[in-house]
């Protein structure tokens, strides 16, 4: 019984990591890539072509997956190379002149995107940006796959001396910043002159041709690292952006909130009166009776017109005497006609705001149903 509760802890636990997704993704992306090598030469073949959808395959599962599911879709690709594509078919010998050898220059392109790939991962993963040394890890990892394959491959040396040049310039400069890739500019420009640009084993530069496909690339390598640079400043920049945005939401939602709070809690209805242009705006409380009864913006006249005629004169002198006499703080109760056409009592502490002059600018207060308040009669 003990074993079996170990599997299970053992299964969710693998369930629960991702695992099974990550080495499902990289099952299905290999199959995909076979499925489109048997389509496009079902009689098998010894063609280069082929590797491009299984290279496809092994980056997309080491960019989902990581190193592990990366290396384990490196190895079913080559499986799937040899039986299903590589003369003869359905079988894993390879007997076609050359094919054996490339197919081993495909297992170590693979190997080194899982690098590049773990690489580009960590990257994303931190969560400080790479400084001093670690900014360029990545430089000997892309450099060597963009110079492997056209040492196996000398006729495309031959005829694309800078093929998979740019990719890694990118790549460099996307992870680590300018430096690095600038720094990876000058080296492929330098290893691929002294390799596979005549003459051959010399940085020395005697064509015209040859002058120019070189600054072509530096110059073409360093736009790359401007805009991979580039890329990464906008990411830092889009992060902070939405971090800020939400701090200030959050802070605006809790300031909102915390108003309800006090609203729901008071139960009292904030307004404030304008002298200079006689309207009465309204905050109301949390579904009382007031706020039902008054709008949220209203003028002065209108809210004296709601008043009980038998307190209308009393209210309207008790404002004015509060505000004649330079009092800053005054109260107030009334009869407040509601819609249905009943009165509630009101219980009014208002607050006069007043200028350098001392003249009144506006009037502040609060409105609270008295907890003895009845209904009565129109």
């Amino acid at each position: 019984m003990k074993v079996f509760t170990t599997l299970g802890t053992a299964v969710r636990t693998i369930h629960e990591g991702g695992i099974v997704v990550r080495f499902g993704v990289a099952i299905g992306m290999v199959a995909i890539a076979t499925l489109v090598n048997l389509l496009a030469w079902p009689q098998g073949s010894d063609q280069d072509a082929h590797y491009f959808a299984l290279v496809a395959a092994v980056l997309i599962s080491a960019l989902h997956g990581g190193l592990g599911p990366g290396l384990f879709a490196t190895a079913l690709a080559t499986l799937s190379s040899s039986y299903f594509t590589l003369l003869p078919q359905f079988s894993l010998r390879v007997t076609a002149p050359g094919a054996a050898e490339r197919l081993v220059v495909f297992i170590i392109e693979a190997v080194l995107l899982n690098l590049v790939a773990h690489v580009i991962r960590k990257h994303h993963k931190s969560t400080t940006p790479n400084v001093g040394l670690q900014r360029y890890l990545a430089i000997p990892l892309a450099v060597s796959a963009a110079t492997v394959p056209k040492l196996v491959y000398p006729q495309l040396a031959l005829e694309l001396p800078f093929a998979f040049d740019y990719a890694a310039v990118f790549a460099c400069a996307w992870i680590g910043g300018l430096a690095p890739g600038i720094a990876a500019t000058a080296l492929l420009a330098g290893i691929t002159k002294f390799l596979f640009l005549e003459p051959i084993y010399s940085l020395s530069v005697v064509s015209q041709v040859e002058t120019i496909r070189v600054g072509l690339f530096v110059g073409e390598g360093l736009l790359l690292v401007l805009l991979g640079d580039s890329h990464v400043r906008l990411k830092s920049f889009a992060a902070k952006v939405s971090t800020r945005a939400r701090t200030y939401m959050g802070a605006a939602l809790d300031k909102e909130m915390s108003n309800a709070a006090i609203r729901a809690v008071s139960r009292d209805t904030v307004w404030e009166w304008k002298l200079d242009t006689g309207e009465i705006t309204r905050t109301p409380s949390w579904q009382d009776r007031i706020s039902i009864a008054l709008p949220t913006r209203e003028s002065f006249e209108s809210w004296v017109q709601r008043i009980h005629p038998d307190d209308r004169g009393a209210t309207v002198t008790r404002i004015q005497q509060a505000i004649e006499e330079g009092r800053e703080e005054f109260q107030y109760m009334y009869r407040l006609r509601a819609p249905s056409g009943t009165f509630l009592s009101v219980w009014d502490h208002a607050f006069i705001v007043r200028g350098g002059n001392w003249e009144v600018l506006r009037v502040i207060g609060r409105s609270s149903e008295l907890p003895s308040s009845r209904v009565s009669e129109t």
